[in-house]
């Protein structure tokens, strides 16, 4: 079983791609569903899950909604073995000091509980951020560590792991134009998370603004890339 967090805060188009993307390139014996944050504060939420997927979204509804008992819930569930996938919001959620747009009317610092990657995540870094548009979209290119490889994947206001190679129990797995961590691997007791501040679930196919046409056209080009990409890090937590 897959779960994908689905409460207050969430960016639905998140969701959709990441179910999209999932019903496509996961083995038919999984089985994929939401959970709220109720459901893993609860206890027996995420007893069974192969895979916890933080979606894109707004960190601060995850924090309110989450609260202590939320984050250690998940910190135990991985601690026990179990994986993790946290993307944009999800991953500057993951972080132990979030630095977001920091000088601007919707700027956010501080610290956070769930601590996954023992680092800070700053962004937006490659454009400034905008509310409810694609202003600062783009497609942008990341260079893979494993492989050489350089592919082209969604981007809307996500942040950087900052000095991820000195943290412990951290792999960079994809790196920004300009050499920033994008997507890392944290290993968390018996347990391993992915976070992405890109957008690796957005399939270009299901994107409708007519704003992001030009992007979209770049996307479609690197869409094998990025599928191979989005496989192989559902491979490193166990979905293959």
């Amino acid at each position: 079983m897959i779960k994908i967090y689905n409460d207050i805060g969430v960016s639905k188009t998140s969701v959709q791609h990441c179910l999209y993307s999932l019903k496509l390139h996961i083995p038919p014996n999984y089985r994929v569903g939401y959970i709220s944050a109720s459901e893993i504060i609860e206890g027996n939420g995420l007893e069974g899950v192969r895979l916890l997927i933080l979606p894109g979204g707004r960190d601060l509804y995850y924090m309110q909604s989450l609260q202590h008992q939320g984050n250690k819930r998940i910190q135990d569930y991985l601690s026990g073995g179990g994986n993790f996938l946290g993307i944009c919001a999800g991953s500057y959620y993951s972080g132990s000091y979030l630095v977001f747009a920091p000088g601007t009317p919707i700027e956010v610092i501080g610290s956070r509980a769930l601590g996954l990657f023992q680092g800070v995540v700053k962004g937006p870094v490659l454009a400034p951020y905008y509310y409810g548009s694609y202003k600062g979209a783009s497609a942008a290119r990341v260079l893979i560590t494993t492989d050489a490889q350089a592919s082209y994947v969604y981007y809307n206001g996500g942040g950087y792991f900052v000095d991820a190679d000195k943290v412990d129990h951290t792999t960079v797995l994809a790196r920004y134009q300009h050499g920033e961590a994008a997507i890392i691997q944290c290993k968390y007791g018996l347990g391993r998370a992915i976070l992405s501040g890109v957008h690796i679930e957005y399939d270009p196919y299901m994107m409708q603004a007519p704003s992001l046409q030009s992007i979209q056209k770049t996307l479609k080009k690197y869409n094998r890339q990025r599928i191979k990409l989005l496989k192989d890090l559902l491979a490193l937590v166990s979905i293959q």
